[in-house]
């Protein structure tokens, strides 16, 4: 029975399956994305090791900016936010350090990034959480043991 069947027969058969279900998974689940890339509206994006690092974090440090914490509040409320923003951004340099040590990023771009995460955290900068925060960022350095930081240039980041 299946002796009438070549090889060849065979795999352009499964070829031509396999693109029918993809194309038909590509329409309808991302017809919205496809339709804008076809028309223009949107780029392929392919992110490169130069921003990778900062396109991956950029997106979660705006979480942080949810309109319950902007209202009108006490002195206890403040510091309540600022607690949350310490939160947020021990999370983020926790995440941020460990995949630059993937990355084996050179010492110079590694301290730019950390001062561009920093900058998302003014609150935190003028707090008394500030110098916690340095000393986190040293002892995460000193466990990777890729990048090291002492204390002054940990706090010379937030200038």
């Amino acid at each position: 029975m299946f002796t009438n069947i070549s090889w060849g027969n065979y795999i352009v058969v499964v070829i031509l399956l396999l693109a029918s279900w993809y194309l038909f998974v590509g329409f309808r689940f991302y017809f919205d994305e496809l339709k804008e890339i076809i028309t223009g509206k949107r780029k392929l994006q392919f992110r490169g090791f130069e921003n990778a690092i900062y396109q991956d974090i950029e997106p979660k440090l705006k979480d942080h900016d949810s309109p319950e914490l902007t209202s009108n509040q006490t002195s206890f409320g403040e510091f309540d936010t600022t607690f949350q923003d310490v939160d947020v951004l021990v999370a983020r340099l926790k995440t941020f350090i460990a995949d630059a040590a993937k990355k084996k990023l050179v010492k110079k771009e590694f301290t730019y990034y950390l001062q561009l995460l920093l900058r998302e955290f003014p609150s935190v900068k003028n707090s008394p959480f500030n110098s916690s925060v340095s000393e986190l960022i040293v002892s995460e350095c000193e466990k990777l043991e890729s990048i090291t930081l002492t204390q002054k240039e940990a706090e010379a980041l937030w200038e």
